[in-house]
Formats: structure tokens, sequence, C-alpha cells
């Protein structure tokens, strides 16, 4: 059974019956979230609170619309009581509001439930949309379970294995609205999870979505606090991989990188790993981030890494309320540092994004130091916008993320995007990388994908 404390915790506009006839008592399904994105890593969003729904004694059934057909969805839809849709702010919600209105369509007493990060950010949002019943408005739902029965198997075995050593993150930078308090997993519990994965799977890479892998304290049930050894807790996580030959990436903060924890990630069977970098300005990062370490740490990290055969994504921010020119072109100028330093490094550069609930947020609502920005009030609205991604992130991304390129256009498929690379690489150059054509690339990349997807899920089915 789940713990109390992940019983209950939602909001219901009304309360609905339950018609316990149906072949199902929830339907779990995760929309699809971008359509350019070469990677389709383990839906957790809707695994975790489905394994809570399991250990409340409910029928569930998953949907994983990256990988399963509308046609099984809508089969399932008929024969359930209720319907979970999972979905992260922007593109991912108007895809899920396709589900939810196509639910409602076709079986008009279901009960529509919405969760993730959407919907505990604008809570109140969602509740007002017509067709939503219930809303799960918490951080996380199932998180202390393993979502691990029959029914998640077979999304188990496909895409790209995703997993967790710990969720949380204390830091409090002005972009993100995701802060919340650090808690590992135990080694003992993450080896038994990844033994049981390896065994159904075989898989032999996998990547760890911790918000911070490598945070250093934590407090237990009972409020005391207790220290980690970052390099001896990563030590422990690689020798439960090594055991099964499984390589890892993820996401770790660039201040706590020591060569001792860098030689510890590469024997921990570490391939890559993501520096949420944001400036390239000491005082940007300082004042307006609050990032908690300045440009020193990201050159120190960088030239750590070097050699280590771990491949580097340093993320960029461009955008952010207060940003002056002067102060993009300090990043402009370390990213040419990093790749000077390390040239097996990449780099994403992202426009901000004013996603709701950090103080950055704030600002832009309020037009302070940036273009003012109002909300949508609707799923809808949010999906309907383009946020995080402009020319300059389309130029970076040909100069220094080339990993995802060659993954979308192998082989002699090359010669279509090769034209753009080379555009990309002047452009930056000259410092004009807003005048990249997005547009076009966009499109073709969005064709190539759809191309890509379809090739994977057949070779699934």
């Amino acid at each position: 059974m789940a713990e109390a404390s992940h019983v209950l915790r939602f909001q219901e506009k009304k309360a609905p019956m339950i018609n316990r006839a149906k072949g199902l008592d929830m339907l779990m399904v995760y929309p699809v979230p971008t359509d350019d994105s070469p990677f389709a890593l383990t839906p957790l969003s809707i695994m975790y609170p489905g394994a809570m729904f399991e250990a409340q004694g409910m029928r569930v059934e998953y949907v994983d619309l990256r990988f399963d057909s509308w046609e099984m969805m809508e089969d399932l839809i008929k024969d359930s009581a209720q319907i979970g849709v999972s979905c992260f702010t922007g593109y991912q919600c108007a895809k899920a509001m396709d589900i939810i209105e196509r639910a409602k369509q076709i079986n008009p007493q279901i009960v529509v439930n919405v969760g993730g990060h959407h919907a505990r950010l604008c809570t109140k949002d969602v509740e007002a949309e017509p067709l939503v019943d219930v809303v799960w408005p918490e951080r996380a739902y199932g998180e202390d379970l393993f979502p691990f029965s029959p029914a998640t198997h077979r999304l188990w075995k496909r895409g790209d294995l995703q997993m967790v050593t710990s969720t949380g993150c204390p830091y409090a930078c002005t972009f993100c609205a995701l802060r919340s308090p650090w808690d590992p997993r135990e080694l003992k519990d993450l080896e038994r999870q990844v033994d049981m994965v390896y065994d159904l799977t075989g898989a032999k890479e996998v990547s760890f979505s911790d918000p911070n892998i490598g945070y250093n304290k934590y407090k237990d049930s009972g409020g005391t606090t207790h220290r980690v050894d970052r390099v001896a807790r990563m030590r422990g996580i690689g020798a439960i991989l090594r055991k099964h030959g499984i390589r890892w990436d993820g996401n770790i903060r660039s201040d706590y990188i020591t060569p001792e924890l860098v030689d510890a990630m590469a024997w921990s069977g570490c391939y890559s790993v993501e520096f949420g970098c944001e400036s390239g300005n000491d005082e940007f990062l300082r004042r307006v981030i609050k990032k908690g370490h300045g440009v020193d740490s990201i050159k120190h990290a960088n030239k750590c890494m070097h050699g280590s055969g771990i491949s580097v994504m340093n993320s960029f921010i461009r955008g952010m309320p207060t940003e002056t020119h002067e102060q993009w072109v300090d990043t402009m100028d370390l990213i040419d540092w990093i790749m000077d330093t390390a040239p097996e490094a990449r780099v994403s550069v992202y426009r901000f994004a004013p996603y709701p609930g950090g103080p950055a947020y704030e600002m832009a609502v309020k037009g302070e130091g940036i273009e003012k920005f109002t909300p949508p009030t609707t799923m809808r609205g949010w999906g309907e916008l383009k946020l995080m991604v402009d020319p300059t992130y389309w130029c970076a991304g040909m100069c220094f993320r080339l990993d995802n390129s060659k993954k979308n256009f192998p082989g002699e498929d090359w010669k279509l995007i090769e034209p753009y690379v080379n555009l990309a690489r002047k452009l930056w150059t000259e410092r004009r990388p807003e005048l990249f054509p997005a547009e076009e690339v966009e499109k073709l990349i969005f064709w190539q994908v759809r191309k890509h997807n379809a090739e994977k899920a057949k070779a699934a089915a």
C-alpha cells in the first residue's frame, strides 16, 4: 500500500462517480513532448503515479504516444473509468488537451485527471479547464515506490532507459520553479531496481534524470541532517552499474567538479554529463540568476573534464530579464573558450522561457527588464507558445551539438542538414546567430524526426 502521504493529495472540482464495472480503473497517458527530439526516455512521469494507483488496488494501464498508437489509446479509453494525463508547461499541454478532448468524445463519463509540472505550477488554470475533473498539484506522486509491475514492463523495454538515483534540488535559480529538498536513493534500493530493469531489458545505457545528482546533504524523516561524500556515493553508484556493464549520462553542477569526482564518474561508467552554465557573465550569474557559482567554476569544471572520456554538455540561457547585449557577448566568448579548451564539449543555448513559479517569471509578467509577458490561462494556449527555441538556439545547436543532428540525419541524410551546419558556424563567428533561418531548419527536422520515429515505432512493434 502506498504511504498515506501519497493518498488523496489532489483537488477535485466535483466528486465523480467511478464506474467500477469498467475494465480499467485508471489509464495513464504520456503525450508527445516535442516534435524534434530523437530521444524517447522512459515515461517516469506516468509510471510513478501509476505505481501509486496500483498500490491502492486499482487496475492501471499505460500508453506512451511516442510509441503506442491513438487507436490503442482509444480502445482503452472505452473501458476506463478514469484517465490520467501528465504534461509539462508548453508544447505538451496542447498534446494533452488533444487526448483529453478525444477521451471525453469517446467516453463522456470518463474522469479526467491532469498531473505533472503544469498541474503543479498552474493549478488554478488547469482546474478551470471545462473537461478536467481532477488536478494533481503536488510536486510528485509515488516517488517512494518503484514502478515495475507487469503493466510497465513494455515501457521499460523500449526507448532510452531513464531512472533516478535521487530526487529534488534545493538551489533557488531564479529561472526555475522546481526547488525541493534533495532525497538520495539508498544504494541498496538503487541496486535492486537496476538489477530488476537489467534482468528485464539487458540495457547497457541509462539516463539518470536526477535534478541534482551530486548534492551532499539531506534530512531524514526525523529531521536529522546527513552529509554525503560525493566521490564515495559516485563510486557506489558505479559499483552497481559495473556489475552489468551499464554506462550512464546525467546532470551535475559545475561547482561540484574536482579531479577526484571526475575520476569517480569515469570509473562509474559516465559517458556524458550536462552542466547548467546559464551565462558567461559573473555579475549576471550571481546577481540575476543566483546560480550559486560564477564563470570560474564553469571553466574549472571543463578543464577537469577534458580528456576524461566523458562528453560534456554546457547549457546556457539567452534573454533573461535585465540581460544586456554585452553580457550576452560574454556568454558567446565563454562558449568559444570552452570549445577551444575542450573541443569535445557540446553547447546548447536556450531562449529564456517564462515558466511559472520562479522569480524571473514574475519579472517577465511585470515587464521588468524584459518585454512584458502575458501568460496564457489555458493548456491549449500554453501549448501554442514557442518556448526555449529561437534562431540562436538552432544556430548554437548546429555549431556545438552535432550529436543530435547526427542522430536525426544518419548516413546519406546528413547531406540535408550539412548546408545549415556550415551557415551556423559562419553566423556564430560573425556574432550574428539571431539571423539563422530557424523556421527552415525546424520544418526539415520535424519531417526527419517524424520519419525516424515511425521507423522506431515499426521496429518496436
